[in-house]
């Protein structure tokens, strides 16, 4: 886990690792009201996410989050986002076991909170994060069982942070007879259902019409294959400036280890006095059976999305303003499901770790309905 801006960034296992105390209790909530087009929604929402952080001793800490939230039912969801326990091997080398944030991209595991994402909405390619979005995501909030590492080097004024890791991996979709999946950032879906003409341009294109099923990457304590998920990242930064980096996830979804599904990504943090710019690129490959001359053979559907979001700090330049930011954000998904949206919003900071944040945002479906948002979003850090 790295951090770019790590004078707003603290909540995190690196605060615990500084820390004297033994048990360190933080976290972070938010209220939000939204009025959605789409899903014809105008209600208020709220959640509540303690992270728990433990020092066994000066070489084992443990740390764990849970997101307790209301259901449009009214009620009370509890769901474990990570549970891990790290093991420093020495000042460079980091080992992690448990359920955890895979270090792909650097949203999932360091900008998702509330009061950390500049946006009052997940980007569009990575779900919708305990809410509704009317973009099909190119992967959820990555979390899963399993081990990592990570080793850091110190090249001249440079660092290089290396991650891997090794999980569970994703499934293929539930059959309809098992309970039905809830959409939401812990059980979250690549849909990746695709006419015939979005087949990728490296195949035979031939014309079929099997659907091509959708994959799971909820987090479970069994696998539903022999095949193990695995990955990293590797990333270079000059803190606090500028952090870049490239991420590869790979992993069989099927009960016979035949079909795998593959991302990979490219990342961006940049820091400077009056601007924070932040992006990612993903790509990504998923594996199918189709019927090609009267037989089944294995073809490979790909997509590929971006985000860019960058944030001006105008209360640095007229000071009136105070600590208000005004934040623009693109995102687009190519391909299969194909759309692209808009986001601009007005963030007020009322202390360094409590903001109100006020979006509008506008995205265009190419094969569905198109849908427009305003939310207003109160969000605070611990």
């Amino acid at each position: 886990m790295t951090f770019c801006s790590a004078a707003i960034v603290w909540q995190t296992p690196t605060y615990a690792a500084q820390s004297n105390d033994r048990f360190v209790f933080v976290g972070y909530g938010d209220v939000k009201y939204e009025s959605a087009d789409v899903a014809g929604t105008d209600s208020f929402s709220t959640r509540f996410v303690p992270i728990f952080l433990f020092n066994l001793n000066d070489k084992m800490h443990v740390e764990a989050e849970l997101e307790v939230s209301i259901n449009e039912n009214g009620e009370t969801q509890t769901e474990l986002e990570y549970a891990d326990i790290h093991y420093f091997v020495n000042n460079n080398t980091t080992i992690t076991a448990g359920k955890f944030l895979l270090p792909f991209g650097q949203f999932s595991a360091n900008w998702h909170p509330s009061w950390i994402n500049r946006s009052i909405w997940t980007p569009g390619i990575y779900g919708a994060h305990g809410s509704s979005q009317a973009m099909d995501p190119m992967l959820p909030i990555l979390s899963d069982i399993g081990i990592a590492a990570q080793q850091v080097y110190q090249v001249g004024s440079a660092k290089v942070f290396l991650d891997v890791f090794m999980t569970n991996g994703p499934s293929s979709e539930a059959s309809h007879d098992e309970e039905e999946v809830d959409d939401d950032h812990n059980i979250a879906l690549a849909r990746l259902s695709s006419p015939a003409n979005s087949l990728d341009p490296d195949t035979d294109g031939d014309e079929h019409t099997e659907a091509f099923p959708e994959v799971e990457f909820e987090a479970t304590s069994s696998d539903n294959n022999s095949n193990k998920a695995f990955g990293g990242r590797l990333a270079v930064a000059l803190l606090p400036s500028i952090e870049i980096g490239t991420s590869y996830y790979q992993g069989a979804y099927d009960e016979n280890s035949q079909l795998d599904i593959k991302a990979n990504g490219v990342d961006i943090n940049f820091i400077s006095t009056h601007l924070m710019v932040r992006g990612e690129y993903i790509r990504t490959k998923t594996e199918a059976f189709i019927e090609q001359d009267h037989e089944e053979v294995v073809n490979s559907l790909s997509r590929n999305g971006w985000f860019l979001q960058g944030t001006f700090f105008v209360g640095h330049l007229f000071e009136g303003l105070g600590s208000t930011e005004i934040v623009i954000e693109r995102a687009q998904t190519k391909k299969v499901e194909e759309a692209e949206r808009w986001m601009v919003g007005v963030n007020y900071w009322l202390d360094p770790r409590s903001v109100i944040k006020v979006g509008y945002e506008d995205t265009n479906v190419a094969d569905g309905p198109d849908d427009k948002r305003f939310a207003v979003q109160f969000s605070y850090g611990f």
